[in-house]
């Protein structure tokens, strides 16, 4: 009698609330009363692998959510993902599949957490019984047997405010204000520094990182001939039905004897078709990295890139010059299958990179009729290249290219972070280009939003500058440590080259003895606590005062429209060392070629003998001091 009277409540409430077209969101051939939804995929990604919420999760005693006995929590609980599918809180669109798919794991927990209670409706859930749940989820410990995170609680608090906000469009579901006063946050007891940022790449790890892939860029004619080689060997040794380690084993002699006669060879000998695939994969870490950390564009938007991608805008310069931009698709909180086409202004190294996934991705293109340029197999090995590899092709997804990430990362042998190696994950470069933007110029955030593709620049600041107050603060920090690390230099070098560097030279005092390292850094810190805050660039130290400044600054700092290496040089702010020759020699040589211009026109020429004047100068101070150890 109870289980029918369950059961016809159930569709009673099913008729009542049910939206028409609740199933739009699930996969064809897969219905609402199913025990597993096979969710419709959102992006390209989830063709391959689609998402399952799996209705008959089990309970207490060996039950299940799909007995009987649950039949008008099973379709409240329906009713309240396909309300989560349909509606964002924060937009209003729908929500992608994997977003669902994690509310449907907090719903599990809640639903567990009832039938233990004993609690069979989401209406019954009073104050008393939400402050106990909110109890039980900070006791919880997870996989490595420590208490969650507080931001943990608050994504599993998040459900209540999706049951509360729509309690007149849900038939079952909580009717008293789950954080009356407060947010899910406050009652999880979430603190700014507990929020988990996720990081940048270290400047001293990044830097060796984005050299070692436009490096490897560079090899990648010979990489993709090497490739065709092996396809054509291949394709000949499969036609006399040959065995596969005969057709490997004449391959790599093709290999060999191509490499033999190639007199611009890779970095790193071809010895095996194993070789060859690895210098494969590479080159595609190669491309990602410059894509990621020298345009900023997310893992995703990166992977879904079609080929023509790169494409060439009007300038608004007053000389019309096309700008080079990455035309794609933004998926962070857009409802679309196909996302928010973007454009994201790109450098001809991010255009070389695309240009080089065409030609990787080519054979891959050719077979499935697809335009994607991250196609590839889905098992590793060089068989990926041959032409009639009848294998499934995918895009890869986050996982597999973090994977791939760390192997480049082995493979450039990138220096230790702290005395461990620093793992690479596929967010990394956005961060980190995001930094590198912001904290060298910090009324950059409105283009550094319009780049990234945020709608507003508060989700710059937050999740990638940091707030006004953090980013101001993180700047200033950065600018100080550069300051007290290029002072401690100056302080230490025998001589200095440059109007500044001669008052410094003349004035700092002398240092000896045991503790002279920690004497000169004492010292420099002191100087910057005074407020003698120094500008680093490429070419030498500014010891900023206004009054003395070349280029027209002001009480801030200098000016960055007038600050050029001319006018630094002839600035009383000006210092100059040793670890600035490289850019002064490059200078001098750069300009001396342009006087082998027949054409050059005479204030031109004028100019030119000015900036060599000024090179040959600064060498000169340069090569009286010794060089640092």
């Amino acid at each position: 009698m109870n289980a029918t009277r369950t059961s016809r409540a159930a569709r009673e409430l099913s008729a009542s609330v049910r939206p028409p077209d609740r199933i739009w969101f699930l996969d064809e051939g897969c219905n609402w009363t199913d025990t597993v939804w096979r969710m419709t995929p959102t992006s390209v990604f989830e063709e391959s692998n689609p998402v399952y919420l799996r209705w008959d999760f089990s309970l207490s005693e060996g039950r299940r959510l799909t007995d009987e006995r649950y039949a008008t929590l099973l379709e409240s609980s329906r009713q309240l993902v396909a309300l989560i599918r349909t509606r964002s809180i924060s937009t209003g669109a729908p929500q992608r599949t994997g977003t669902v798919a994690g509310y449907f794991m907090y719903l599990r927990t809640l639903i567990r957490w009832m039938d233990q209670e004993g609690f069979s409706r989401f209406a019954d859930l009073d104050a008393s019984a939400l402050m106990r749940y909110q109890r039980t989820l900070s006791e919880r410990r997870g996989a490595n047997d420590r208490l969650i995170a507080p931001t943990t609680v608050q994504k599993y608090l998040y459900l209540f405010d999706y049951m509360y906000r729509f309690r007149r469009e849900l038939g079952d579901t909580l009717q008293v204000c789950p954080f009356p006063g407060q947010s899910a946050g406050d009652v999880a007891k979430v603190y700014e520094p507990d929020r988990r940022r996720l990081p940048y790449t270290p400047e001293h790890v990044a830097i060796p990182l984005v050299q070692g892939a436009i490096e490897w860029l560079g090899h990648a004619p010979q990489i993709l001939c090497a490739r065709d080689i092996y396809a054509k060997s291949a394709a000949v040794s499969q036609r006399e039905n040959l065995r596969p380690e005969s057709v490997s084993r004449r391959a790599t002699l093709e290999l060999l004897k191509w490499q033999a006669n190639v007199s611009d060879r890779a970095t790193r000998p071809l010895r095996s078709t194993i070789d060859l695939a690895l210098q494969i994969d590479m080159l595609y870490a190669a491309c990602f990295v410059v894509i990621s950390y020298l345009v900023g564009l997310r893992s995703s938007e990166i992977l879904h890139l079609q080929v023509g991608c790169a494409e060439g805008k009007p300038g608004h310069a007053a000389d019309g010059e096309a700008v080079a931009v990455i035309a794609g698709s933004i998926f962070k909180r857009e409802a679309q299958y196909h996302g928010r086409r973007h454009e994201w202004i790109a450098p001809p190294i991010a255009l070389r990179a695309i240009e080089i996934l065409e030609a990787l991705s080519a054979p891959h293109r050719q077979r499935s009729g697809r335009r994607d340029l991250w196609l590839r197999r889905q098992e590793c090995g060089i068989t990926e290249w041959q032409h009639d590899y009848p294998g499934r092709l995918v895009i890869p997804d986050s996982a597999r290219i973090c994977h791939l990430l760390m192997r480049f990362a082995n493979w450039l042998q990138l220096p230790e972070h702290e005395g461990i190696p620093w793992r690479l994950t596929t967010h990394q470069g956005r961060k980190t280009f995001s930094r590198f933007v912001a904290v060298r110029d910090r009324s950059a955030l409105y283009a550094l939003a319009q780049q990234l593709g945020h709608r507003e620049r508060t989700v710059t600041d937050t999740s990638y500058a940091g707030n006004d107050y953090k980013l101001n603060a993180e700047i200033n920090s950065t600018i100080l440590d550069q300051s007290v690390n290029a002072w401690e230099h100056m302080l230490s070098s025998p001589t200095l080259g440059g109007l500044a560097g001669a008052e410094i030279v003349a004035k700092r005092p002398q240092f000896s003895g045991a503790t002279l390292k920690q004497d000169i850094k004492s010292y420099a810190r002191m100087l910057v606590d005074a407020g003698l805050v120094l500008g680093v660039c490429d070419w030498g130290f500014c010891v900023y005062r206004q009054e003395h400044s070349a280029c027209l600054g002001n009480a801030m700092g200098p000016n960055p429209a007038r600050r050029e290496p001319s006018t630094c040089a002839r600035c009383r702010n000006f210092s100059v060392s040793a670890q600035h020759r490289p850019y002064w020699a490059w200078q001098l040589a750069r300009n001396e070629e342009l006087l082998n211009e027949p054409a050059l026109p005479a204030p031109t020429l004028r100019i030119v003998r000015q900036r060599i004047n000024e090179a040959r100068a600064i060498i000169a101070a340069i090569n009286g001091q010794k060089e640092d150890p």
